[in-house]
């Protein structure tokens, strides 16, 4: 998706070649800036690539979502999934707004031929959440799975029917209100995903027994100013005190939108494809 923030090429005789030359290099700009200003620059051609579906089950409720196929997709060959739960400014039902927010490392691990992968961009309405649940400290999640949570996962399900999906590569991450998403839905499916990443999320402490045995590498900002960096640390005690072991890098005096950093980590893809499920 092409942003277009102003600037034009002058209108002045000359050279037509030059003229063009003057245009596309503006354009170029203009994408460039308006990737920047939303924490980093994708090019419009693999936004575009990605799939525009409505998912709707048996009962009629939808939910928008974007796919994104691997690269020189071999229906024969199977793919891992990565699952990207957006932020709540995303929320709404354009199908468009999530794809902001999906991460540049994602897109190149389904362009790439090493880690190549499904995308699945679901976007949760204005009205609901990933996850529902009071103010830390207590953190106690209603027992009721949100309906956008429900019918991601039902898009899953459908997506594996139709789709060579490697269901023992299935990863599932998220930023903010995302990450909370992130935490809360590997605690309605145990021994589905292969792999966490939450990032700034917040996390109920009181469900931390069903996340054992799924592997997690969670990101926060120390300095964070929306979700406190106290939810992380939090979640990653309790796992500790249940004998789990999962990954935490916090970022010194970083704020709230640390994915910048942790959609980048060294590494950090690479730790996720080898995970698998027994």
């Amino acid at each position: 998706m092409v942003l277009w923030i102003g600037i034009a090429a002058p209108r002045e005789p000359g050279n037509a070649m030059v003229r063009m030359m003057r245009q596309t290099l503006l354009t170029f700009a203009g994408v460039f800036l308006c990737g920047f200003a939303f924490g980093q620059p994708k090019p419009a051609a693999a936004l575009s690539a990605f799939q525009s579906e409505v998912f709707s089950n048996r009962q009629n409720e939808p939910l928008p979502f974007r796919l994104l196929y691997p690269t020189n997709y071999n229906a024969a060959k199977k793919y891992p999934l990565i699952l990207f739960l957006h932020g709540a400014g995303a929320r709404g039902n354009d199908n468009v707004s999530q794809l902001d927010e999906v991460p540049q490392s994602l897109l190149n691990a389904a362009a790439s031929e090493r880690q190549a992968c499904f995308v699945l961009a679901p976007q949760c309405p204005k009205d609901d959440a990933w996850v529902w649940f009071p103010q830390f400290p207590k953190c106690q999640t209603a027992e009721a799975q949100s309906r956008a949570s429900r019918l991601s996962l039902e898009i899953i399900d459908s997506l594996v029917k139709q789709l060579n999906i490697d269901r023992k590569r299935i990863y599932v991450t998220g930023l903010s209100l995302g990450g909370e998403g992130t935490f809360d839905m590997i605690t309605r499916r145990s021994h589905f995903f292969a792999a966490a990443v939450p990032v700034c999320g917040i996390a109920d402490t009181n469900r931390v027994a069903l996340m054992k045995h799924t592997p997690l590498w969670i990101f926060h900002g120390e300095k964070d100013d929306i979700n406190s960096v106290a939810y992380s640390r939090a979640a990653v005690q309790v796992l500790k005190n249940n004998g789990e072991n999962p990954r935490y890098t916090e970022y010194p005096g970083v704020k709230h939108d640390c994915w910048g950093k942790a959609y980048q980590e060294p590494g950090l893809l690479d730790w996720m494809f080898k995970q698998r499920l027994k």
